[in-house]
């Protein structure tokens, strides 16, 4: 039987002369020297990350400076009020058109003293000058001024005295079927413009080419089947639209100009597309009395007409 004193021997822990416990065995030392560098190497890396961050904080730091800044740039600048943009702007405010024709309608319809403007004569004459003093006062604001109101009632009766004077000589119906022409063809100079924008399909050389065409002029005109008299051949009048292709207009215009009118049917809704009249080519051009429709325009690429242009 074995006894306390009988027991082997442990190797106890030194302690040196400055008081530091060190351990007697060489594989514990050599432990300790090899996890030092690891911990330097771990508080360098603290360190590293710690100073990233103060980075970051000082250039978030600095963003918020220059957008307080920008601020208040923009609070010192003086404000464009609603009575100075309808003041520049070439078209009157839809808001304000509006008002003006529901008061000439009201001044023409009411019992007690009606008033309307007498187109046969000037703007200016004493008894159209009293209707628009009435207009004036109706529809002055704080966002609509008396000289922009005016600019607009003016504006409204030059195209009430045009349209009596074409009723007059009976060419009313002529001038409503060459806007109706002209508003469809900006339409699909509009529809077309967003086409070639969104598509994906054309390279940038492409569109920047097909751009230069994008203009009025070369955009054929339409017409309703009852515009044209056409409406007992074709059935459905209102219902086709007859396109007079450009004679000279060149083919791989006309194709180009095909994709993107299928790229904007096919952004259609279904409602708008059973509302869409139905197109049908109907022939050339017809010219118009000053025969600029039969030839290009002047600035007309050689690209985009044919040969005999």
């Amino acid at each position: 039987m074995f006894t306390a004193s009988a027991r082997t021997p442990v190797r106890s822990l030194g302690t040196g002369d400055d008081g530091e416990r060190r351990a007697s065995s060489p594989f514990l030392s050599s432990s300790r020297s090899l996890l030092r560098p690891a911990d330097s190497r771990r508080q360098e890396s603290a360190a590293g990350s710690t100073g990233n961050v103060n980075v970051q904080i000082l250039e978030a730091i600095k963003s918020l400076q220059e957008q307080v800044a920008d601020l208040q740039a923009k609070s010192t600048q003086p404000a464009v009020s609603s009575i100075q943009q309808c003041a520049v702007s070439k078209k009157a405010p839809k808001e304000l058109l509006t008002s003006i024709h529901s008061v000439v309608r009201h001044l023409r319809e009411r019992l007690d003293a009606p008033m309307q403007w007498d187109t046969s004569s000037g703007f200016s004459s004493p008894e159209n000058m009293r209707v628009t003093s009435e207009i004036t006062t109706a529809c002055v604001n704080e966002k609509y001024p008396a000289s922009v109101v005016q600019k607009a009632t003016k504006k409204y009766f030059t195209t009430l005295k045009r349209r009596s004077r074409l009723q007059t000589n009976n060419k009313l119906p002529d001038a409503r079927k060459k806007q109706r022409r002209l508003q469809r063809k900006h339409h699909k100079l509009q529809n077309r413009k967003v086409a070639l924008s969104g598509s994906t399909t054309l390279t940038q050389e492409q569109k920047e080419k097909f751009s230069a065409i994008l203009q009025i002029e070369y955009m054929s005109s339409e017409e309703s089947a009852e515009e044209s008299g056409e409406d007992e051949h074709m059935g459905e009048r209102l219902m086709v639209l007859l396109i007079h292709t450009l004679p000279w207009r060149n083919q791989s215009v006309n194709e180009m100009f095909q994709s993107l009118d299928r790229k904007t049917a096919r952004k259609r809704t279904p409602r708008a597309a059973e509302m869409c009249r139905k197109r049908v080519p109907w022939g050339a051009e017809p010219s118009s009395p000053s025969g600029t429709t039969a030839k290009p325009p002047p600035s007309c690429p050689a690209w985009a007409k044919v040969s005999d242009c």
